[in-house]
Parts: C-alpha cells; structure tokens; sequence
C-alpha cells in the first residue's frame, strides 16, 4: 500500500456535509480493505465542510475544492480527474460502508481470470423514498428481488430500472474515464446513465449483501420529484437507441413519464408520451390501460 500509488480512489463528493462528512469519511477509513486514498471534493460548500475534513488526521485524505459549485456529476468529475488508484470508488457524504464492503468488491475483480470492468454490492435504504419525520424506519434492497440478472451484461435490467447507486459501485478508472465520467448535463440519476454507458463497455460483478447503508438528507435530490421526472426524460431521450433495442422496455418509461407529466398537471405532456408508448407497443395492455386513464384524466372538468 501507498499514499502515491494506492489501487482504490475513493471519491466523495460534498456540498454542505459538516455534519455527516466525517462519519462518511470514517466508514470508508475502517474498512477492512486498506490499500486506498479518499479523495474529498468540496463542492464550493458554504459551511464548515472543509474544515470538518481538515480536522481528520489522515495522511490518505487529500481534498479537492472546486471553485464553484459544480454539482454531484460535476464534483465526482473532478475527483475523477484526480485519481491516482487503478480503481474508483465512490461514497456519498452523508451514508455509510459496512466495514468488509471494499474487501469483497475487491476480491471478485482481482480473482484469477476475472475481467469485469466494474462491481457493485447490495444497498440498503433506511427510512425510503416517502419517509418523513415522526414515521417509523423502513427498509429497501436495491436491486430488488425480483431483478434476475444482476451480474454480468446488465443492461437490459439497467433499461427497467437504476440497479447500481454510485455509492456501491468499484470502477476500472480506465473504464470510466473512457466512457467520459458522469454526465453533468443530468439534474439528477446520473449514476443510471452512467451505469447504462458502463454496461456497454463490458462484464459487471455483483456482491449480493447490503454493504452500504443509504439515508436521505432533507436536501437530497433522491426527494425532488419534479427533478427526477425531468432527469429521467433527459436519460431515456440520450440513451433512446440503447433503449429501443427492446422496444417493450422503451415504452415502459415513456408510460412512466407520461404518469408523472399527468400527476404534475401537464395533460398535454402526458397525452405526447403515452402516444409514443402506444405507436412503440400497441397491443401492451398496461399502455393501453395507461392511455385510457390519461384520455379520461384530460376530459375531466377544471376546478
């Protein structure tokens, strides 16, 4: 192991994290895998983020500060930019490693023969997507059960749905800078587009345990719906010939968008999008369900 030469960068981005960074830091530190650098990329944070790191008495912390506020896409970039390991990992500032996650990740991609370009591991969300104060915790594994084909070529369960959060994932550095990183065009699921261009470019390992624990922060971009609709209209418009390779699942996220353009109030919106499901699937019984809802939804009076 080496401070100028280790084979994992860990990259964790951070915008006002003076909080949580250091327990970040911390769950990456005790890893049971050691042979690593911790990259911080401070997102032009206006708290005491900075310092918070500072205050850690690591000689395999290094922080990048990006003059202004790039963005997750953006800061991830630039720790990218920045690695020096054969291999990046990535946490997020305000969740969590189980101490072995490295370890096992680490032995699938360097076992003899072995040639994926990345690996990830099981994620355990604490509280969901509708928490809120004063509920009780739920639990979520992602990928979910019933997604069959988690390792491997992967990208027809990447069309379905995001089964990889950055946070799990170990990455050739080779590999991602080849594919051009993430995507700061995206105002947010840039770890699925990322995760769709990666499965292009080879064979993706899976370790099935819930190695890292996810919590949502009041200011996560995980609870702007809005912006997911928007993001997600962005990637299926990007990546639209990937996705028309199986025209079935194409459709499916066009009669996503048109479910959420319709729970905005945009009828009009909806109307486009559950058309080209309709011209792509004609005789898919949950599109045609899903064009009769919105047709009866539009003829609606307004209050």
């Amino acid at each position: 192991m080496s401070v100028s030469s280790p084979t994992v960068s860990v990259i964790i981005p951070a915008y006002n994290r003076a909080a949580t960074i250091g327990r970040a830091i911390e769950s990456v530190a005790g890893q049971t895998w050691q042979d690593f650098e911790i990259i911080v990329v401070d997102d032009a944070s206006s708290d005491a983020t900075v310092s918070a790191v500072e205050a850690i008495d690591d000689a395999r912390i290094r922080i990048v500060r990006n003059p202004r506020n790039l963005g997750a896409a953006g800061a991830r970039n630039a720790g990218i930019a920045e690695a020096r390991g054969p291999w990046i990992a990535f946490q997020d500032s305000d969740d969590e490693w189980l101490p072995r996650k490295l370890e096992k990740q680490m032995a699938r991609v360097l076992a003899e023969g072995a040639d994926h370009v990345a690996v990830y591991c099981g994620l355990l969300t604490l509280g969901g997507l509708e928490s809120r104060e004063g509920e009780r915790l739920s639990l979520r594994y992602v990928p979910r059960s019933a997604i069959a084909q988690v390792e491997g070529d992967i990208l027809s369960p990447l069309l379905v749905e995001n089964i990889i959060s950055t946070q799990t994932l170990v990455v050739r550095t080779e590999a991602i800078r080849s594919i051009g990183g993430f995507d700061p065009g995206l105002p947010a699921i840039e770890d699925w587009d990322l995760a769709i261009r990666l499965a292009q470019a080879g064979t993706v390992a899976f370790v099935d345990e819930p190695l890292v624990q996810q919590r949502f922060s009041p200011n996560s971009l995980t609870r702007d719906d809005a912006r997911q609709l928007e993001a997600r209209i962005l990637l299926v418009e990007k990546n639209r010939e990937v996705f028309a390779r199986e025209p079935r699942l194409l459709a499916r996220q066009y009669r996503i968008i048109a479910s959420g353009l319709r729970k905005r109030g945009d009828l009009a919106g909806a109307r486009r999008w559950i058309a080209r499901a309709c011209r792509i699937a004609p005789f898919d019984a949950r599109t045609l369900a899903r064009a009769a809802e919105i047709s009866g939804r539009s003829l609606l009076p307004r209050m």
